[in-house]
């Protein structure tokens, strides 16, 4: 039981629940956020002041989610193996190549290809019909799998609703994803050990 803990995979989604509190009181330009959301920036490669933080207009142009996600796999110990960004579309479309690669550290499946567990990814557009074969950059939203039960998994997620928030999405009878409540198109096993 020990060992599976410290997997990658289960670090990433611990350290995701550690951030959820962390905001259960904060959105995005509370002057408490800005280190939080600082050390996301660095975690996918960018240096950015408090004043930026706090910024309406800056916060408007730099969407942070994808820079969570960085900073959770980077936290988690991922190394090299992750692909830090300030967008989505960089994980997961190195996922998606990545797929058949023995050995890859995130392989990109459609959701009705591979049911989600904790510690891998869900992956949805935000640009109607983008999707799984739509190549290079397009709006999209990632979350950590959390929790999964009969029917269900939990997600988290930066920058919902302008904070860190858990989400609860619907499963098959399979446990596979569906898009009842998001148009998700991607589940990425994550495989970084």
């Amino acid at each position: 039981m020990y060992k599976q803990l410290n997997k990658i995979r289960y670090k990433v989604a611990r350290y995701a629940k550690d951030e959820l509190k962390k905001w259960a009181v904060l959105s995005e330009r509370a002057v408490d956020a800005s280190n939080l959301l600082i050390s996301y920036w660095k975690a996918a490669g960018y240096n950015f002041t408090a004043q930026q933080m706090q910024s309406q207009e800056f916060q408007a142009q730099w969407p942070w989610s994808a820079a969570f996600i960085s900073f959770l796999f980077k936290k988690a110990g991922a190394g090299s193996k992750f692909p830090y960004s300030s967008a989505h579309a960089t994980y997961f479309q190195k996922a998606k190549k990545d797929r058949y690669k023995d050995g890859a550290p995130l392989k990109g499946y459609r959701i009705t290809e591979y049911p989600p567990k904790v510690g891998d990814l869900v992956v949805y557009s935000r640009q109607s019909g983008a999707g799984y074969d739509t190549s290079g950059f397009f709006p999209s939203h990632g979350e950590v799998v959390v929790e999964r039960g009969k029917g269900y998994i939990k997600a988290i997620g930066g920058n919902v609703s302008n904070t860190v928030k858990i989400s609860t999405y619907t499963t098959d009878e399979k446990g596979k994803l569906t898009r009842n409540e998001r148009d998700f198109f991607m589940v990425i096993q994550n495989n970084v050990a």
